[in-house]
């Protein structure tokens, strides 16, 4: 394979595999659904105030969608710590290093994130502010919006880098990662379905009776602006079915698979019943049939959910190769470690079982208290002695026996005339020969 391999950090899982994974699956797609919801109405309460400078009812469903946009946007991030905790603990080599190599760009995420909010709020809450002044409000909603389109980007670079470690050592930063060849058609894909969701979402909105009350739109205002959601839906589909297609043949080999093709066309044939569904309201003149919106809807989240297991068995695939390669690289340094540290203790064990000198016993007894074999300590070390009586043993088991003070910022030795000629002489011979 070429592609790093790095070691993995042999910790056990808070929890079996499998588990993981279908919590992995299930936690995305409820994020992901309220990312949808976040991003899209901040888009259509952009588009729904350009449009309310000539249609003023445009201007009140601008302001209604902006407050669904906030709480919206509170359950996105809620919602996306659970996938991300766990995207990190199954797949922790390959979320770290995508991550380590968009870095910039990735820690940029969290500033960036707190400056959407903030126009969010500001764009909500000071609307009676700004609403004579269009330029600065569509440019405060312009510019929330944007970031609310950039970041999920980041995201998605750094999700698609992680499964292609082979690519790797070529990525310089984050264009080069956005770069590879199919991120832009996730990303166009990604933007269809926040479209399509967030369209759905506001057709069952503004079909409450309770929003005909707040708002005071008449029966033709309400149908129209359901049919505009409905038409945006409609081409979202569309959309999505292209952009599907050209993901579908741009994602590299090696995570194909029957699993996931198959997977793929029931997410696809699932959601067709939808878009004639959905054709049949916008071709009606009179109402709308609510029936076909609860079919529009299961239609759509049973291919949500395929489509979410297809996305997962696709990383699965496309990571196989690298996860046992990291298991096996793993295992071998455990081994090695394991070989390593038996060596040592059998090295130990061969040192305290090899006979020691009457010199080194004796050495040790009287003298190791106050010479080091390489350090100054209370006397001088036993290489600097034996510098000094280097061929002069006798000179050495004299001084021992007469010391006197040679250094003035050291205690005087003590005498050892009390040790016998044969210990003083095997301690020096022990001294000159180490």
């Amino acid at each position: 394979m070429a592609a790093p391999i790095p070691r993995d950090i042999p910790l056990p899982l808070p929890a079996p595999e499998g588990f993981l994974e279908i919590l992995l699956v299930v936690a995305f797609l409820v994020h992901i659904v309220f990312v949808h919801l976040m991003i899209g109405g901040s888009l259509f309460s952009l588009v729904c105030q350009i449009r309310g400078l000539k249609v003023p009812d445009y201007e009140k469903l601008a302001y209604r969608i902006m407050q669904l946009v906030t709480v919206n946007k509170s359950m996105a991030v809620v919602m996306g710590v659970a996938p991300l905790l766990i995207i990190n603990t199954l797949y922790a080599p390959q979320f770290y290093a995508s991550s380590a190599l968009i870095g910039d760009m990735w820690m940029a995420v969290i500033p960036l994130v707190t400056l959407a909010f903030l126009l969010a709020y500001v764009h909500k809450f000071w609307w009676r502010h700004f609403i004579n002044i269009p330029e600065l409000h569509i440019g405060i909603a312009a510019l929330e919006t944007a970031l609310f389109l950039f970041i999920p980007l980041i995201f998605m670079t750094n999700v698609n880098l992680m499964l292609f470690p082979e690519a790797w050592p070529q990525v310089k930063g984050f264009v080069s990662a956005l770069l590879l060849p199919n991120v832009i058609q996730r990303y166009l894909h990604f933007l269809s379905a926040t479209v399509l969701s967030s369209s759905l979402l506001l057709v069952w909105w503004t079909g409450r009776k309770s929003f005909a009350q707040e708002v005071q739109f008449s029966k033709v205002r309400l149908l129209d602006v359901r049919r505009f959601f409905y038409a945006f839906a409609f081409g979202a589909t569309l959309l999505q079915m292209l952009t599907g297609l050209l993901v579908f043949v741009s994602l590299p080999a090696q995570g194909m698979g029957w699993g996931f093709t198959l997977l793929l066309m029931l997410g696809g044939a699932s959601a067709l019943p939808a878009v004639y569904w959905m054709w049949q309201n916008l071709t009606r003149t009179d109402h709308l049939l609510d029936d076909n919106f609860k079919r529009i809807i299961a239609s759509f989240a049973c291919a949500l959910v395929l489509m979410g297991i297809a996305r997962h068995d696709y990383r699965e695939n496309a990571l196989a190769d690298h996860q046992s390669a990291i298991k096996e690289k793993t295992a071998n340094y455990q081994a090695a470690v394991k070989v390593a540290a038996e060596e040592a203790q059998l090295a130990a064990k061969a040192l305290e079982e090899q006979p020691r000198g009457a010199g080194e016993i004796a050495f040790e007894q009287n003298c190791a208290a106050c010479h080091h074999a390489t350090l100054p300590t209370v006397g001088p070390s036993m290489q600097e002695i034996k510098e000094l009586y280097a061929g002069d043993p006798s000179g050495l088991i004299a001084w021992t026996k007469a010391p006197g003070k040679k250094r003035p910022d050291s205690m005087a030795m003590p005498s050892f005339a009390h040790l016998s000629d044969a210990q003083l002489t095997a301690i020096s011979g022990y001294i000159l020969s180490h």
